[in-house]
């Protein structure tokens, strides 16, 4: 417990959220098959995963006869192989973040908070299942895409609420910019929830913002303290 609490560690972790993040964008599909009328979502892999109905699969991979839908299913399913790999490096993070803000304030609640991260990893775990089974049969998504929604938002319910706990606690410590970039996510889920085509990928960009003043915070901590 004391490892993970300990800023080197949740700055090495935070490095590789980053690494990790930016192989995957690699491997992902970049570009939907065909845009959805009147919904905001432009990336492939969020599009999945708010995926409610075939139709919306379709604009993710191509219609039956596309003959670059083979294609794009397969780079799916690699992404979302490689990201079984990804969830504990954040989930870890999250939980590294919270476990140094408990040493310094003594307070063990503030774990609980950082388990959360963890539970949405698993929950993250969950929906790449589901994923991959819709992958594995298109034409006939059946029970997993109905379940879908449940795990996604889960994942990203229970990350902004850790962003939303970061933000208390930075403002606490005086680190007001750092807390007010945590703030928009916890705003921003619930219309995500309510209209993930919508809103949905700026409730997931703002828990990126939230987890970028989180590990700049834990960077910036770990400066003070090797120069000081």
């Amino acid at each position: 417990m004391n490892r993970l609490a300990d800023r080197r560690t949740t700055v090495l972790l935070f490095g590789l959220v980053i690494l990790m993040f930016a192989v995957m964008q690699a491997v992902f599909p970049r570009t939907l098959a065909a845009p959805l009328p009147d919904a905001r979502v432009q990336s492939p892999v969020l599009l999945f995963e708010f995926a409610r109905t075939p139709e919306h699969l379709d604009h993710v991979f191509g219609a039956p006869g596309d003959p670059e839908r083979p294609a794009r299913i397969a780079a799916m399913d690699r992404g979302n192989r490689l990201d079984f790999l990804f969830m504990p490096l954040y989930g870890f993070f999250v939980f590294s973040v919270f476990a140094g803000i408990a040493r310094e304030r003594k307070r063990r609640v503030w774990l609980a908070v950082g388990a959360l991260g963890l539970v949405a990893a698993a929950s993250d775990a969950v929906e790449n299942v589901l994923l991959l089974e819709i992958t594995a049969d298109l034409p006939s998504p059946g029970d997993a895409l109905a379940c879908l929604p449940w795990p996604v938002w889960i994942k990203f319910g229970l990350l902004a609420l850790t962003c939303g706990a970061a933000a208390v606690a930075l403002f606490r410590s005086g680190r007001r910019v750092l807390g007010a970039l945590c703030l928009p996510a916890p705003l921003a889920i619930l219309p995500g929830i309510a209209m993930p085509l919508q809103f949905g990928s700026l409730a997931v960009a703002m828990i990126g913002l939230g987890w970028l003043a989180m590990g700049l915070d834990a960077v910036t901590r770990l400066r003070r303290k090797t120069t000081g």
